[in-house]
């Protein structure tokens, strides 16, 4: 496969009228487009001969294109997130060292186009960022191998042509979305985002833009089907709903198809360090199953005693394949495991006899009450499957007599009343005794990282302050 800015530059010139972004209706062409990211890169190489630029923009085409740009100067772009605290922004850019800092967009003027530059696909080209657990972000490195490597497997998957319309729901300070806009651009494709997420304008904007392929993760689909149904609205053009970051439950994927009749509903298991994982295709994975390993991944269960676990037996989680990531920029090193050529991020699970894959749990999140050990994950998919439960996080609170005692987290849905029996009977019949928390408490404003995952750090001092109304 060429590399990333050879093949824009293929489509710039192969198509230079049809449209390249569409960022809220304001839709630049190849053309426009790759004269933009020739006059950045230009830049780019005369500003420095170091190899790291630190891009801290509001979501903006000025920020897909100075990507671009540095892919095509051969730097490596690494994307900060503007909603940071300052304290946390000034820490990560002391501790890259980046050889260029932009938070705004470099002057325009005309330029000579950048010198010929042939970049080493297996060097970093991107950092993104995401949560550690002492609440400092992690910086983690790709190579554009790895993300050609990804491009070669979801297209054998889902069969992407110039012809699609990308949309990403998010932001490009998540790697999710800024790979989801880089592929459109690869394929070729008009990609469509936004400064935010709003559902009624992402909706507005799929339709008008004729969008076939949509990136989101769950909290954005469970808006969009909200929007959907009050507004009745049908977009019978999408053909693909990809999903990532935590797992669709059944009712919602069946709101999914009411607004978007025509489409497969699409889930990937990956993570930063891993990349895609797994893949879940509509109708064919089993319930609970995050799905199959993705073509070119390698998907091992090891047991405690480092040997592959059997069938259906419990294990860690660990993926070699050409996807991984290039290690990290600053973080947390300890937090990964190697097996030979596997990696493993600390996710807990077993494969049938199928290979679908279904995740119990993350070894760091394990609570070990009266000796026992639980998965809060496990827990939390049963308390999420009761009507007008949002959200849902288990927590574990100091016990004298257990070590730790469980506590239930809930957000529920607008005029929903609910009392602590009911969730202690809807348990009863689905887990075992000693995974039932017996407190619950509400948190309307459900604490989320820029991932959109919830914040557990974030609940848990709520929780030790006292915040948190008690379910009775």
């Amino acid at each position: 496969m060429v590399d990333i800015a050879t093949a824009i530059a293929a489509h710039a010139a192969a198509r230079p009228d049809a449209i390249a972004l569409n960022f809220d209706g304001d839709r630049i062409a190849w053309q426009t487009f790759q004269a933009e990211v020739d006059d950045w890169a230009s830049a780019f190489m005369a500003q420095t001969s170091g190899g790291k630029i630190a891009l801290s923009f509001d979501n903006s085409a000025e920020l897909a294109i100075a990507v671009c740009a540095a892919i095509r100067a051969g730097k490596c772009a690494q994307v900060l997130d503007p909603a940071w605290p300052t304290g946390i922004a000034d820490k990560v850019v002391s501790a890259l060292h980046p050889d260029l800092f932009l938070d705004t967009p470099p002057p325009r003027h005309s330029r000579p186009g950048p010198t010929e530059c042939r970049p080493d696909i297996r060097r970093p080209f991107y950092t993104g960022f995401t949560s550690g657990s002492t609440g400092m972000p992690k910086g983690f490195r790709r190579s554009q191998h790895s993300w050609l490597e990804s491009f070669r497997g979801d297209e054998r998957q889902f069969g992407f042509t110039a012809d699609d319309v990308f949309v990403a729901l998010g932001s490009l300070a998540h790697s999710l979305f800024m790979y989801a806009v880089i592929r459109g651009l690869y394929a070729g494709a008009e990609t469509v985002f936004f400064p935010q997420f709003r559902p009624d304008r992402a909706l507005d904007r799929i339709q008008n833009s004729n969008g076939t392929v949509i990136y989101g993760v769950p909290t954005q689909y469970d808006a969009i089907a909200l929007e959907g149904e009050r507004k009745e609205r049908r977009l019978a053009g999408v053909r693909l709903v990809l999903s990532s970051g935590a797992k669709l439950s059944a009712s919602l994927r069946a709101r999914l198809r009411r607004v978007f009749p025509n489409a497969e509903i699409c889930e990937f298991f990956g993570t930063s360090e891993q990349s895609y994982v797994t893949v879940a295709r509509d109708g064919i994975a089993p319930e609970g199953s995050v799905g199959v390993a993705f073509p070119g991944v390698d998907l091992r269960i090891l047991d405690n005693h480092g040997q592959r676990a059997a069938v259906g037996e419990v294990g860690r989680v660990f993926v070699a394949s050409e996807l991984l990531f290039a290690g990290y920029e600053f973080g947390e090193p300890g937090s990964v495991q190697s097996d030979g050529d596997a990696i493993s991020v600390g996710d807990v699970g077993y494969l049938d006899a199928d290979g679908n894959l279904f995740l119990t749990g993350r070894s760091d999140r394990m609570i070990v009450t009266s000796g026992k050990n639980v998965y809060p994950e496990e827990v939390e998919a049963v308390l999420s499957a009761y009507t007008g439960v949002q959200n849902t996080a288990v927590l574990g609170v100091d016990d004298r007599r257990r070590g730790k005692r469980l506590v239930g987290v809930l957000c529920l849905a607008e005029d929903v009343n609910l009392q602590r029996r009911n969730l202690m009977v809807w348990c009863k019949g689905k887990l075992p005794q000693y995974k039932i928390p017996r407190s619950y408490f509400l948190c309307p404003d459900w604490p989320r990282t820029v991932s959109e995952k919830t914040d557990y750090p974030a609940l848990g001092a709520l929780m030790a302050a006292g915040s948190l109304s008690e379910l009775l």
